[in-house]
């Protein structure tokens, strides 16, 4: 067994995260008093390194995507990503911290799963993405060792956030996006197909056929919304949801020069860069003069859109699109003050619209989702769940739909607890992040607000504090992660809002 000494023992801060090499591996030490705990270096997110995350009350969160763990256990206890982190046993010697590293020390240790044996229970899940993974792992894992069906039309469940990003970049195929642990890992069941309504204890699958259930997690996430006008759906004009899109848009932007995309949400404003990326020269298209500015505010949103047009994407400010046409190997696109442009591709980023729409048998509101308890549980429907993109669910902040994938991955975790007839949390953090000229992350949740306090230019690091009532309900930062994930634990300990 192999001792490595990493560190004097007087020289690491309290509750701070330190990285230390042993040999060629790196460890991350944390003390607390003058006991020392030695944890895996690298998230099981994306790998990045824990040492620049926060410590507070004995939990470790990762400052670049907010995956929480035990910080005496290295147990994993929220999204993102899969995998305790491996503890190493720790010894102090005459003020040395030594520390234990074999050789073949996992660096992600998997939680003890059931099998699917004995338990005479059916779950069914529809849907294959970030909720409904994050539900049949977390099933898996509190024991169930029944019968589960993943119900999805998509093939086998994606990381999604890199669809706008790395693969319309060019930087990675759909097929290196695969969520672990996978189906078959889990000993799911998986059909293709689609569910369609739903009854008391079975669900009608689209093109025929039903399956039986005990409990029912709806987490078909959300269909991508094509603009209602001429030429919407020719060859050339694209839609970004699934791994199929996301390959036949990077098929046609290999070769060619440009490309628009209609739409100034998030999904479009990160493919407009990825394209760019590619060599495309790429016009970004929105009906709002100043795009996201009613989700962050005029102020960054302003920030935002100067690194695109730095990285240069053209941008049509308050322009909507009426028509579509085969223009030779291209597409042209008609604008509403009568004038019009060609690419050789078009996309159309305008939203979506809730997979939960046109389920029948599911009370769904005016857009679609459906209102769901704090185990995402649908009232008046006893084993019926709803998770992910199509849920208007409590948090912290209020009742809200959140359309984002660490959320969609909480709702799983919550929705299998619940199945298990174990307890629902609500009070669980919004936090999503999205890769543009710089990485902006989100934490909370705000639809409106009294103020904006920026500490800092947008332009360049900052942290905006978004104030209504008095309290922070939500705050955004560009290169200032650690006092965002400080703000993270903070909203966890409080439970919702924190004083401004």
């Amino acid at each position: 067994m192999p001792d490595h000494d990493l560190a004097a023992l007087s020289d690491l801060p309290q509750d701070e995260p330190v990285k230390a090499m042993a040999g060629e591996r790196a460890i991350l030490l944390i003390r607390t008093g003058d006991d020392v705990t030695a944890l895996t270096h690298e998230c099981p997110h994306l790998g990045l390194p824990l040492s620049k995350g926060v410590v507070r009350d004995g939990t470790l969160i990762c400052a670049f995507h907010h995956a929480c763990f035990d910080a005496r256990t290295g147990a994993q206890t929220q999204p993102p990503g899969h995998g305790d982190l491996q503890r190493f046993a720790v010894a102090i010697r005459d003020g040395r911290v030594i520390v234990d590293v074999p050789d073949d020390a996992p660096a992600h240790p998997m939680p003890d799963r059931a099998r699917g044996t004995s338990d005479a229970r059916r779950f069914v899940v529809a849907g294959g993405g970030a909720a409904a993974m994050a539900a049949a792992a977390e099933l898996r894992e509190r024991g169930f060792d029944g019968v589960i069906e993943m119900v999805s039309p998509d093939g086998p469940p994606l990381d999604r956030t890199m669809l706008s990003k790395a693969v319309l970049a060019g930087a990675k195929a759909v097929g290196d996006l695969a969520l672990h642990p996978t189906p078959a890992d889990l000993d799911i069941a998986t059909i293709a197909g689609r569910v369609i309504a739903v009854g008391d204890g079975t669900v009608t699958l689209e093109g025929g056929g039903t399956r039986a259930f005990d409990a029912l997690l709806l987490a078909p996430g959300g269909t991508p919304r094509r603009l209602d006008v001429p030429g919407a759906e020719l060859p050339g004009v694209y839609v970004l949801r699934s791994g199929e899109d996301a390959a036949a848009i990077a098929a046609a932007a290999e070769g060619a020069e440009t490309a628009i995309v209609v739409g100034g949400g998030f999904i479009g404003m990160e493919a407009a860069l990825s394209l760019t990326k590619r060599g495309l020269s790429v016009t970004l298209a929105t009906r709002n003069a100043l795009p996201l500015a009613g989700i962050v505010g005029p102020d960054v949103a302003r920030a935002i859109l100067a690194e695109h047009v730095e990285a240069g994407v053209s941008h049509l400010a308050e322009t909507e699109a009426v028509a579509f046409r085969a223009d030779g190997d291209g597409v042209a696109v008609d604008w509403k003050d009568g004038g019009t442009a060609r690419a050789d591709l078009i996309l159309t980023a305008v939203g979506v619209t809730p997979g939960t729409d046109g389920i029948d048998g599911i009370d769904t509101g005016d857009d679609g989702g459906v209102r769901v308890g704090p185990g995402m549980g649908v009232p008046g429907r006893p084993g019926v769940h709803v998770a992910g993109d199509s849920a208007a669910a409590p948090t912290p902040f209020g009742t809200a739909r959140i359309e984002h994938w660490r959320v969609a991955q909480q709702h799983g975790r919550r929705a299998a607890r619940a199945m298990l007839g174990q307890a629902g949390d609500a009070d669980d953090i919004p936090f999503f992040w999205t890769a543009l000229a710089r990485q902006y992350r989100y934490l909370g949740h705000a639809e409106e607000w009294d103020r904006i306090d920026i500490d800092g230019d947008p332009s360049g690091p900052f942290l905006a504090r978004y104030v209504k009532g008095g309290t922070v309900v939500a705050a955004l930062t560009a290169g200032r992660d650690a006092e965002l994930a400080e703000m993270h634990l903070a909203m966890a300990r409080a439970g919702g809002p924190v004083p401004a």
